[in-house]
């Protein structure tokens, strides 16, 4: 017994990355969050399906995730990157070769050729870096650490506290919305008969070339090519995906560039992002 409590002491001073479903500290929150999903996707999602994938080796607990989470600077990012030349002539390169597609896709949804790209460009670098998390663990993550007694055993001596108001009310909000988009996710990995560990995305969960989260891609994913699946790793599907998302959001290529900005930041919710999103198109265009 005094092993087993030392290991656990350790685990927590450390502050791993990775806390596998099997370590017996885990074991009343994991379980109580399984009868969660299960009660919120009866008649929708098999429990034996849902049980496969809470006691399978390769879900992982990140408590990083929610710390990252909490601590974002969306406005440090470095956008500027995407307006490099190399980028630029790589995304000028794209748009010709896939004209006729994306001038089919512009007169459907009404949405510039050129916005297109240049959220594919900023998303995913055009498809070359798509994410390495596996989404799942990212939403199991964060639902997680909606647990005020296992989150506050990783935020020691950080710069997190949920005695503060403010970082207590985003704390619930990321852990209700993880657990939301968790929900979203199994349902579409059943329906889409996925291996649900084998999808990897962003950090905080976002996948594809689109870069959509679960609720997204159920909202506005497209399936262009008629295949009759959603294929976010799909050239036509994605480039098509984002052009629904923001006609479904509003976007009309008659509206003024201050319009077109809101919209886009629907997208995501930051204005340098939609700024490098609305240069990117200017540069394309010339």
């Amino acid at each position: 017994m005094r092993i087993i409590v030392f290991f656990i002491f350790l685990i927590f001073l450390i502050k791993p990355f990775k806390i596998y479903a099997n370590e017996p500290f885990l074991a009343p929150y994991i379980e109580n969050l399984k009868i969660k999903v299960k009660e919120d996707l009866k008649n929708k999602v098999p429990e034996d399906y849902i049980e496969n994938i809470f006691s399978s080796p390769q879900l992982t607990y990140l408590p990083n995730i929610m710390i990252k989470s909490l601590t974002w600077k969306e406005e440090k990012l470095p956008y500027y990157q995407f307006l490099e030349k190399e980028r630029i002539e790589r995304a000028k390169a794209f748009l010709e070769e896939n004209k006729t597609l994306l001038e089919d896709i512009e007169f459907v949804f009404g949405v510039e050729k050129e916005i297109i790209v240049a959220i594919f460009l900023v998303e995913t670098d055009l498809g070359r870096k798509t994410g390495n998390f596996p989404v799942i663990n990212v939403f199991y993550s964060l639902a997680l650490s909606g647990e005020k007694e296992l989150f506050e055993k990783f935020i020691n001596n950080s710069e997190i506290s949920l005695d503060d108001g403010n970082t207590k009310k985003r704390w619930e909000k990321r852990s209700n919305w993880g657990y939301k988009e968790l929900l979203y996710f199994i349902e579409i990995a059943y329906l889409n008969n996925w291996d649900p560990f084998s999808i990897k995305g962003s950090i905080f969960g976002a996948f594809g070339f689109p870069q959509f989260v679960p609720k997204s891609y159920l909202i506005y994913g497209y399936d262009w090519d008629k295949d009759e699946k959603i294929d976010l790793y799909s050239i036509p599907d994605s480039l098509a995906s984002i052009a629904n998302y923001l006609k479904k959001e509003g976007y009309k290529k008659e509206e003024s560039l201050e319009y077109k900005k809101r919209i886009i930041m629907k997208y995501n919710i930051s204005e340098p992002y939609a700024n490098t999103v609305l240069a990117i198109a200017e540069n394309l265009k010339n």
